[in-house]
């Protein structure tokens, strides 16, 4: 069984003393974290509050449009009713929309674009010129969309989830919390869905939803977490946390298997130093780029994973927050406060072509 930077945990069925002595003996020899299912919580977590979606004068999520007669380009939504579209030669073009309301998130799919949005904000269209509101998005902050198999879902501020048929008339399709869904994505095997407390939900045909709680399931095992972000990539799912009350100790959890198992790539150096130096980090937004993992940072940093741990890099870029990341071939667009942005390659971050 490998266990370097983005390996796939096949540990099964350990009952919890076996998987209480497994992951401890882990933990020492290789500084890494192995998240094994199966285990019954001795006592609920304390909950942690959700993270501050209200950053104003920020771009807060970006999606790759593709080309044009301008060529490449992403749609890059923020805070105010804020969209532009941002071409791969840095150009900026503003798409007008008809609210003020902070936005979540933009997802892009072959027969739709969505855009989310705080107090029911839901808008559509065809063209990616002109954007109509959805009918029967509510009134509750839609904090992120996902399209899975045909079918397109939001996640709301006040727990619930809401689908469509054609992300245009959506309907309430089941409440799962009393507690904001943060991000609700989408890969291969299911669609999943989190709170910032970490309850993680998950569904294989967007109807029946199963329900964890990583801080309770895995009590004593682990440290606990508050959960920030969730990227759904393929067959994995990218999955931001940190330390409760401790935004600037970032940890990134992967899972390949719908949820079911989780890992933590190893990080023993970045830039040929100790990790601890270039402390607190925040992580915000994760995208896969070829073979690494590109995490958007805080103080308009790009963190680099590898599959060696002592190959980790991190490039400083602006003094504003990253919030949202995104990946086109070797075109990589990273923007945040201030509405700023940077359109950047593999070379410029040290690495690989993706």
């Amino acid at each position: 069984m490998s266990l370097t930077g983005f390996s796939r945990v096949g540990v099964l069925k350990l009952n919890y003393k076996k998987a209480a002595i497994l992951t401890a003996l882990l933990s020492v020899l290789l500084c890494v974290t192995i998240v094994l299912p199966g285990c019954a919580p001795e006592k609920n977590a304390d909950p942690v509050p959700s993270p501050d979606i209200n950053k104003k004068n920020s771009y807060t999520s970006a999606s790759v449009e593709g080309g044009s007669q301008n060529g490449g380009s992403f749609l890059v939504c923020g805070t105010s009713g804020r969209l532009d579209r941002v071409f791969f030669d840095g150009t900026v073009e503003n798409i007008p929309l008809d609210t003020y309301s902070d936005l979540t998130q933009v997802l892009i799919s072959p027969d739709i674009t969505l855009i989310s949005g705080k107090s029911g904000t839901l808008l559509y269209s065809r063209d990616n010129a002109a954007f109509t509101r959805c009918d029967g998005a509510g009134k509750a902050d839609i904090l992120g969309i996902a399209a899975y198999r045909g079918k397109y879902y939001a996640a709301t501020g006040d727990g619930a989830i809401l689908s469509s048929e054609n992300g245009v008339s959506w309907k309430a399709n089941t409440r799962l919390t009393d507690k904001p869904i943060i991000a609700i994505e989408a890969q291969n095997l299911c669609i999943m869905a989190i709170t910032a407390d970490t309850d993680i939900f998950t569904s294989a045909d967007g109807k029946d939803w199963a329900s964890q709680n990583y801080n309770e399931a895995y009590y004593g095992l682990m440290d606990p977490l508050a959960f920030r972000s969730l990227t759904g990539h393929e067959d994995a799912f990218i999955l931001l946390a940190h330390l409760p009350g401790d935004e600037g100790s970032p940890v990134v959890m992967l899972s390949f298997d719908g949820g079911e198992l989780w890992s933590i790539p190893l990080t023993r150096e970045i830039n040929d130093r100790p990790p601890e130096e270039f402390y607190p980090i925040t992580a915000n937004a994760a995208r896969y780029f070829g073979e690494v993992l590109l995490v958007a940072c805080d103080r308009g940093r790009i963190l680099t994973y590898t599959d060696c741990p002592s190959c980790n890099l991190i490039t400083e870029t602006t003094s504003g927050d990253f919030h949202c990341i995104a990946v086109k071939g070797d075109t990589i667009l990273a923007a945040g406060d201030d509405y700023e942005f940077y359109i950047l390659s593999g070379e410029s971050l040290g690495t690989a072509s993706g």
